[in-house]
């Protein structure tokens, strides 16, 4: 064998062990535990629901799945953590429109689905206006009214500059012409807390993060800003019947490193529908006041895009 023979074969040989050890490991996976990076803080829906259907992970994956809060900038630094990560399948991001579909459509930071690949949605949740208790407003006509006769004094606090809930009180805000403080806040539970502790007068969250403080009176829900009232609080009107037709509906899902190969994908997409199937987890989530609705890789895919394309186009209309 000649020493250019010898090189050829040895190259050839290393490919054939590199693919080899690929598929191998794709076979296997996962054959150590996943982390979930949630980039919020804690106590926000997404946080609570990551934490809610993980609880199956081993079950239906037989490694468990460790959720890891990372907050700050609005969601961007742990989807740059994930965005970053070796696209094994070991490092995946609890994803929303906050993080994945508004930062990068508007501000150009974060990433969307350009820069990850969509594994599964787990459900989608109403979402409503909530002031704190002492407020001096009691419906949402009322709060709209108070603040255009106190321009500038009503405090919004939102889930982080230009989050979904920024967006759409921004989108509010035009529609009505009210004037206010917008504060930011490092996810809707932060935010919430800020509510029931009379920091800021209004704030807008999933329901899911709402429930357990309207269910002890420590805030005052004023509209729902869905189509259609939800069935969790059938006394709440929506912003629609108000008067405002803004309406937005936040969704949870898993997201990947883009490069990840497709087999880990739909492992990782299979057993997320075993887990939004499992009883167990099921009730874990309505607990929480919402459904599961899951969508596979490839049906969230196309959903991920249009919303992502649709806050470019908003986001222009409102700068």
């Amino acid at each position: 064998m000649t020493l250019k023979t010898g090189t050829l074969f040895a190259s050839a040989l290393a490919v054939a062990l590199f693919s080899w050890s690929g598929a191998d490991a794709q076979d296997n996976f996962p054959s150590k535990p996943i982390t979930l990076i949630v980039p919020a803080g804690a106590g926000g829906s997404h946080d609570l629901t990551a934490r809610a259907v993980t609880t199956a992970a081993a079950k239906y994956l037989g490694q468990p799945m460790l959720v890891e809060l990372k907050p700050g900038g609005g969601g961007a630094i742990g989807t740059e953590v994930v965005f970053q990560a070796a696209p094994d399948g070991y490092t995946l991001l609890t994803g929303g429109p906050n993080w994945n579909s508004t930062l990068p459509a508007v501000e150009g930071r974060s990433h969307g689905p350009d820069d990850l690949a969509p594994v599964c949605r787990f459900n989608y949740s109403p979402v409503m206006v909530a002031a704190k208790l002492d407020a001096p407003y009691q419906t949402f006509k009322d709060m709209l009214e108070w603040a255009k006769a106190n321009p500038g004094k009503l405090v919004f606090g939102n889930a982080g500059p230009w989050s979904q809930a920024d967006l759409t009180w921004k989108q509010i805000s035009k529609a009505t012409g009210i004037e206010s403080r917008n504060v930011p806040h490092d996810g809707g539970g932060p935010s919430t807390v800020a509510l029931i502790g009379g920091h800021v007068d209004v704030a807008i969250n999933p329901t899911t993060t709402f429930f357990s403080a309207i269910e002890s009176k420590q805030i005052r829900p004023l509209a729902v800003l869905s189509d259609e009232r939800d069935p969790n609080f059938p006394d709440v009107p929506t912003a629609k019947e108000e008067g405002v037709d803004v309406t937005y509906d936040l969704w949870r899902g898993i997201l990947a490193p883009k490069d990840t190969p497709e087999p880990i994908i739909q492992k990782l997409s299979d057993a997320c529908k075993q887990m939004m199937e499992d009883p167990e987890v099921v009730a874990m989530i309505e607990k929480l006041g919402d459904r599961p609705n899951y969508l596979s890789a490839q049906d969230f895919g196309p959903v991920w895009r249009k919303e992502y394309e649709l806050h470019k186009e908003l986001a222009a209309a409102l700068k």
